[in-house]
């Protein structure tokens, strides 16, 4: 099976090279535990697969020459791997419409109609920031009947390069460049909105994801996109002030200066907007990159001038939310999986490393 995701470029013949590439595999079973269907999906890995990489390649540490009264020491960089930027969830989209009925393919976000053959077929996804990043139609997240699916266990499959004969040469080994990662919908989860005895998701799109831990959520029924956004203990966002510049200033009545990091994402918001609420700032996109923050500091230097729906410098108080969820892989399937109380799927994606 072919399956390019992440391709590079050869730099003297200019062929497609797979950089990075996998399946996704849902295994169903009835409630004797007998597997009564296997789909295996292709995925796409999105531009946040580089960043979650990127974040996660440098080591803690980086040699200082001049360190050690000039004999060289190993010193902090003050960017250590981060945790978030590792893969840790499993984000499930349904096909539903506003009252919580499934729509199953009739769902013109996620399937269209080919003019060739007449089929039903998903509508293509980009590899950039499609949907802000997020799913086109999430399961809200409210423990335990729609619970937030983190990774239940990882493992890892070995290869052996170069490719052929393994006792061909002696350098040959097996190397761990596959890694599986595993979760299950159990029985009583993923199973509609409680409307009537036969719920039933119709599940349309599955994601790979990266963001802060978290352990139980409750019954907020939030977003995944609304639930990894981080502000003020207290709640609410950071209060910030901006000048028509690239660099933001913390307010001084916000006590927790160090919860945004260099290399951090945040979004920008009006100084009362919660997590879930719409962009009341008007912005073409309320999503940067913080180039600098030194510890202890409050000022925020962003990849770029904040500025709204018009072009226009935003100034004066606004609000900040660091975001933490970055999905490293994005797939529509090729027809909805249904999920009711009488079946547990386990979802198994499978990263491969060329």
């Amino acid at each position: 099976m072919s399956k390019v995701i992440l391709q590079d470029t050869y730099p003297v013949f200019g062929r497609p090279r797979k950089a990075v590439e996998g399946v996704i595999e849902f295994i169903i079973k009835d409630r004797r535990g007998n597997v009564v269907d296997r789909i295996i999906e292709r995925n796409i890995i999105k531009i946040f697969a580089k960043e979650m990489l990127a974040h996660r390649l440098p080591s803690s540490e980086y040699w200082d020459p001049l360190a050690d009264s000039g004999s060289g020491a190993w010193v902090s960089t003050n960017n250590d791997p981060n945790e978030e930027f590792s893969a840790r969830y499993i984000l499930f989209g349904a096909s539903f419409d506003s009252n919580g009925v499934p729509l199953d393919t009739n769902d013109t976000r996620y399937y269209t109609v080919d003019t060739v053959t007449g089929t039903v077929v998903p509508v293509r996804l980009g590899p950039g920031a499609d949907f802000s990043g997020g799913l086109i139609n999430a399961i809200p997240i409210a423990e335990p009947d729609r619970p937030l699916m983190k990774i239940e266990n990882v493992s890892y499959n070995a290869t052996y390069q170069p490719a052929g004969t393994p006792l061909l040469q002696s350098d040959v080994r097996a190397i761990n460049n596959i890694v599986k990662f595993q979760t299950t919908l159990r029985l009583a989860e993923y199973n509609g909105f409680g409307l009537t005895s036969s719920d039933y998701f119709t599940i349309t799109e599955v994601a790979l994801a990266g963001g802060r831990k978290l352990s139980s959520v409750g019954t907020c029924e939030l977003t995944p996109r609304e639930l990894f956004l981080e502000g003020a203990t207290a709640g609410g966002p950071l209060l910030c002030s901006a000048n028509g510049s690239d660099t933001i200033s913390l307010d001084p009545s916000v006590t927790e200066v160090d919860l945004v990091k260099k290399g951090d994402q945040i979004k920008i918001v009006g100084t009362s907007d919660t997590a879930g609420a719409t962009d009341s700032i008007e912005q073409v996109t309320p999503y940067y990159l913080v180039l600098e923050k030194n510890v202890g500091g409050r000022d925020i230097q962003l990849d770029r001038v904040p500025v709204g729906s018009t072009n226009t410098a935003i100034t004066g108080s606004i609000g900040i939310y660091r975001d933490t969820l970055r999905i490293f892989s994005h797939r529509i399937l090729s027809a909805p999986v249904k999920k009711s109380a009488d079946f547990e799927i386990d979802v198994i994606w499978s990263i491969i490393f060329n």
